[in-house]
């Protein structure tokens, strides 16, 4: 009986938690689907009658052309995730199977450059793009984005890749193949997690970063979609119900995303890779 009581306990205190966490996703879709006046309405009506599904084609096709702010994000934020994944998965390779000098300050001065925000050094990075010809680009924002998500992507991988035994390598290069083969037949396939976890955080780093693009892009074409958003905030007035439609239709990308790659977190890819 107590440990029955125990578990229930648990169980209730865990569906005030995500109860408490998905409160604010409810108030957002609640209000995406009311109208302006009735987002003031007293007492708030939770589920509208009727709802007003017009405020999502309004946002995609209608003044506000979410559409294209949108594919740029997606391009954007893709193309982010895949160049440091490309980028860290070599670095991060090398940090966990080789000793070096200065190898662990290496790793430490990767964890402190995330304690920098990037207000400090924009204005450095804008000089720089300004000389090189990047500003108003999806370039800039890509190249940008990777160097703020490296670090942090390399520290990750690293941590995941001293995980999986050495003994599958050298079983590997027992049977001939080279370090290059066993990386791309081995390594890569079991630490797909990893690789996941890296990509999923360097794409929703670009899918939300807001401060690069305000800086970097003039051109209404080329705005991704977390500038696009600014557009519902007037001077004396903010369309909630509209703001709130578009900010559903921005976090389908990285839900739907995690609804694909959710499996890689409980798989168990190294159960039994290795016999004792």
């Amino acid at each position: 009986m107590r440990k029955t009581w125990k578990q229930l306990l648990v169980h209730l205190m865990l569906i005030l938690i995500f109860t408490g966490l998905l409160f604010p996703v409810g108030v957002m879709l609640s209000t995406s689907l009311k109208t302006f006046d009735g987002v003031f309405a007293w007492p708030p009506q939770w589920i509208p009658d009727p709802p007003e599904w017009s405020n999502y084609v309004d946002v995609w096709l209608g003044e506000y052309h979410l559409e294209q702010p949108f594919f740029n994000s997606l391009l954007i934020s893709a193309s982010t995730a895949v160049i440091t994944v490309i980028l860290a998965f070599p670095a991060a390779y090398a940090l966990s199977r080789f000793s070096f000098f200065g190898r662990k300050s290496v790793l430490f001065i990767m964890l402190v450059t995330q304690m920098f925000s990037p207000v400090i050094l924009i204005v450095g990075l804008f000089q720089i793009a300004q000389s090189l010809h990047l500003l108003n680009s999806f370039l800039g924002l890509i190249i940008t984005n990777c160097a703020f998500t490296a670090p942090m992507a390399v520290w990750l991988l690293q941590g995941y890749l001293t995980n999986i035994p050495q003994s599958l390598e050298q079983a590997a290069r027992v049977d001939g193949c080279s370090r290059v083969a066993g990386i791309l037949r081995i390594i890569l396939p079991l630490s797909a997690p990893g690789v996941a976890m890296t990509a999923i955080y360097a794409f929703i780093f670009a899918w939300n970063d807001l401060l690069i693009p305000l800086i970097f892009i003039t051109k209404p074409e080329l705005r991704p979609v977390s500038l696009a958003l600014t557009d519902f905030v007037g001077q004396n007035i903010v369309y909630w119900h509209q703001m709130m439609a578009a900010s559903v239709l921005t976090t389908l990308p990285v839900a739907i995303m995690f609804s694909f790659v959710q499996k890689f977190f409980v798989q168990g890819f190294m159960a039994g890779a290795v016999k004792e």
